[in-house]
């Protein structure tokens, strides 16, 4: 199943608020729920009914190992708002999945927890760890009883993947006191013949995750890299994908062959509470153009580049 909730499955042993620790697992899960504008592009039939159901591609085609992402939502139906008895159910979506091999799936898609009562809404969707097969995946979201029409989601293989790649490195691991300084390095490689480009980290709210596990006393953190340590940008498209179209939306370039490092410290974001053995991942997915607007990856773009790193600790309280 995909979803914000489902995805709470560890014990969370925090004071962070819900968003907080939701917003760190999208990032890291690949999926997630924002409210945000309805953008054209619907796929739905008409019937009768207080709300339509939105689904939305964000891309002609997916290429088979990149963190798809796909949008879906409600708006109102011949009103301004959606009614206040359905706005107050908020019976959940359901997403049917037809696989390539005709094998199906259902997902439960819930309301978002915010947002403005009885506006439309909308959020980012996907297969979670699902494998994606190359083929033609078939989408209809059901929403108190309309349905969108079919929307057919292609996915391709492409070797564009296995050139550029991007990965966390932990300087350190290991034995370490509560003290120690952590250095974290992010990086991407463009081994590709192609020039891309990316928002930098916090721009489009591509944020970066934390998920830390203390095995005894159980306890398990889902957060995020503060905002103030990452990039500052308001600059948001209207329909939240990253394009050619908004050079003022800060990014990194990199030519074919160049390589990029961006540097963090885990106490910016984390502190071991008292010592014992912790399992710590950071995450986060890149949205990169590859080439230009005309070339030939323009339809695949952008390709959602996921990036992980995870590092065990056996934290003690000497100085």
């Amino acid at each position: 199943m995909a979803g914000e909730a489902s995805h709470l499955g560890t014990t969370m042993l925090t004071s962070r608020p819900f968003g907080l620790r939701l917003v760190g697992l999208c990032l890291i899960l690949a999926e997630c729920w924002y409210v945000s504008p309805i953008s054209k592009g619907f796929a739905f039939q008409n019937g009768r009914g207080g709300i339509e159901p939105v689904l939305r591609l964000e891309k002609p085609r997916y290429i088979a190992g990149e963190s798809i992402r796909f949008w879906v939502g409600v708006k109102p139906k011949n009103s301004p708002t959606i009614p206040k008895e359905l706005e107050e159910l908020r019976e959940p979506c359901s997403l049917s999945v037809t696989r390539p091999d005709g094998s199906q799936k259902v997902d439960s898609v819930g309301w978002p927890v915010d947002g403005i009562v009885g506006a439309a809404w909308s959020g980012g969707w996907g297969f979670g760890n699902e494998k994606v097969e190359p083929g033609i995946y078939v989408l209809v979201l059901e929403c108190a009883g309309e349905k969108t029409a079919p929307l057919e989601l292609i996915v391709e293989q492409n070797e564009i993947l296995a050139q550029v790649k991007a990965q966390f490195r932990f300087e350190r691991e290991g034995a370490i006191a509560r003290s120690t300084q952590v250095p974290i390095v992010l990086t991407v490689d463009n081994g590709s013949q192609e020039t891309i480009r990316f928002p930098q980290r916090g721009a489009m709210m591509e944020g970066i995750s934390l998920d830390v596990v203390r095995k005894e006393p159980l306890s398990h953190w889902a957060l995020f890299f503060p905002s103030e340590k990452l990039a500052n940008s308001n600059v948001m498209p209207a329909n939240n994908t990253y394009s050619w179209d908004f050079p003022q939306i800060p990014s990194v370039t990199l030519k074919p062959g160049e390589h990029f490092e961006q540097h963090f410290l885990l106490e910016d974001a984390f502190s071991f509470d008292q010592a014992g053995d912790y399992q710590v991942m950071f995450a986060t997915v890149f949205s990169v153009l590859v080439g230009e607007k005309d070339g030939p990856f323009a339809d695949v773009c952008p390709i959602r580049i996921p990036a992980t790193g995870r590092a065990s600790f056996v934290v003690t309280d000497a100085e």
